[in-house]
């Protein structure tokens, strides 16, 4: 099924209280299963969002140094990194660095068709936020490896470019939009294509949909 419709507008979060997790009066029941254990995938869970307090949001889509081996994009609030992101044909990643000592088995983490919230458990949402488009809930899950929190959202329309990771956050520039669906295009000449090599391949003029050019993405 498609999923209940986005709501209009996402709760405002106050993403400082990730480095709160310690404060009494942050503390809260919870009612979400145990994750597994560290490194391990989290299959999306059911609990409905709740919502969160905070003030305003910088919207800003930056790409991180340029010579990153990552290449993602940041959102920032208040100066503090929140997240990082990206996006292929078929997924968007978010890549969140919890606290130190912070493990899989405190991570409350919910995914639904349009909708994310993380925090940790016993504590306000660190997100919770609608998504950048429409995804497959069933086929997106979470992992912590490393210190690093991961969130795989897979793409409910395959080849479609999302402005932000999540609604309203972080939009990228419209030039930076062209370089996503510039990337997104060699990824689907490949894939339609594999016998070729398109790395280097330049557009003259505007970058065409990865989505609806010359009859439509191919599902596999």
């Amino acid at each position: 099924s498609s999923g209940p419709a986005p709501s209009e507008a996402s709760t405002m979060v106050d993403y400082s209280r990730f480095d709160k997790i310690g404060d009494d009066e942050d503390e809260a029941p919870a009612s979400t299963p145990a994750a597994p254990e560290e490194g391990s995938a989290a299959a999306a869970t059911g609990t409905p969002p709740a919502p969160g307090g905070g003030g305003g949001v910088e919207r800003v889509g930056s790409l991180t140094t340029k010579g990153s081996e990552q290449g993602r994009y940041e959102f920032r609030h208040d100066g503090r990194l929140v997240y990082e992101w990206d996006q292929s044909l078929e997924e968007c990643n978010i890549y969140v660095r919890p606290p130190p000592g912070v493990t899989a088995d405190m991570i409350d983490c919910t995914i639904r068709p349009h909708h994310v919230r993380l925090g940790v458990r016993g504590n306000p949402a660190f997100l919770d936020e609608d998504t950048g488009g429409p995804i497959v809930q069933d086929e997106s899950y979470w992992t912590l490896t490393d210190g690093e929190l991961t969130i795989f959202l897979q793409k409910m329309r395959k080849g479609e470019t999302w402005d932000a990771a999540l609604s309203g956050r972080g939009a990228v520039d419209p030039f930076t939009r062209q370089e996503i669906q510039k990337d997104m295009m060699l990824e689907r000449f490949q894939e339609e294509n594999p016998g070729f090599d398109f790395r280097g391949a330049e557009f003259n003029g505007a970058v065409p949909d990865p989505r609806t050019f010359m009859d439509g993405v191919k599902y596999r």
